[in-house]
């Protein structure tokens, strides 16, 4: 009888045991299957969602670059024509680069120019601070001879050239043969002056520590 009575708890021990094999199997392959999986499709989530963020700037980056490109562009653009209006000296004269440059023009004209010569520069006022680069006004005194015709092509001519170039003074002294009167030129060029030199670093605040 006592045998009989035994065999009934080894059936329910069975079917706990069983369960319990499933819930440590079921542990099992969560926390070393399903938990990493996720844990890694989370990972590449973030790592996507960062590469995303980084695209989208360099996009946006990449589109500034081309805009501030544009407008360095325009702005070179803007400011040729006033480099190339500035005067420069040919072997340290003045004079000289302004022949290389008049001389064609009143070849065109048939206006004969007998002499330049430099006259006092004019300083253009600084801001404040003042820049590194100084600009100034050259004078050149341009001596010639032709018809009025001839001087008033000329003129004109050099005022439709070159914009930046000012009449500073126009003087004509009539001559017997109207197809010789003797003028006198001032021509007032933007010219590009001293470059000083950079302002000193100050030392730092409290000197040098021994």
């Amino acid at each position: 009888m006592s045998t009989d009575a035994a065999k009934p708890s080894v059936g329910i021990r069975n079917p706990v045991f069983l369960s319990a094999l499933i819930l440590a199997g079921a542990a099992f392959i969560y926390l070393f299957a399903v938990q990493p999986a996720q844990m890694s499709v989370e990972k590449e989530k973030r790592a996507l969602a960062g590469l995303t963020e980084q695209q989208r700037v360099m996009e946006r980056d990449l589109k500034d670059s081309a805009r501030v490109k544009s407008m360095l562009a325009e702005i070179d653009a803007a400011q040729k024509p006033y480099r190339e209006a500035l005067l420069t000296p040919l072997l340290e004269s003045w004079a000289m680069r302004a022949k290389t440059i008049l001389d064609p023009i009143a070849a065109d004209v048939g206006l004969t120019i007998v002499d330049y010569s430099e006259q006092p520069v004019r300083a253009l006022p600084l801001p404040n601070p003042p820049p590194r680069q100084r600009y100034l006004r050259h004078p050149i005194r341009v001596m010639a001879r032709g018809s009025y015709a001839e001087i008033a092509s000329f003129v004109m001519r050099v005022e439709k050239l070159l914009p930046h170039v000012a009449v500073q003074a126009l003087l004509v002294k009539a001559q017997k043969s109207p197809d010789a009167q003797s003028v006198e030129l001032v021509l007032e060029w933007p010219a590009k002056g001293e470059l000083l030199p950079s302002a000193p670093v100050p030392p730092p605040v409290g000197g040098k520590k021994k």
